[in-house]
């Protein structure tokens, strides 16, 4: 997946997370917590989603690392993540 990809896909799952916020709006570099106004429980279920679609390893330690759009995506492109079929 491509980076402009990631990040539509990332933004899937965002607004599942956060059904009611717009995704246009996101400023890529925005604290995802307050910004979306999601939890640490639904981020944790989102980050697990992304983990087994992607078919990677994300660690609980990472999580902290990993609060921005941006910041995800860069990890999942690093990682050379790829959707499982």
């Amino acid at each position: 997946m491509n980076k402009s990809e990631l990040e539509a896909y990332v933004k899937k799952h965002l607004h599942r997370a956060a059904p009611e916020a717009d995704m246009e709006q996101l400023k890529p570099d925005a604290d995802l917590g307050p910004a979306l106004d999601i939890d640490s429980m639904d981020f944790y279920t989102m980050m697990v989603t992304i983990s087994e679609e992607m078919n990677i390893e994300i660690s609980e330690e990472e999580y902290g690392e990993l609060r921005t759009l941006n910041k995800i995506v860069e990890f999942l492109e690093a990682s050379g993540a790829t959707q499982k079929p």
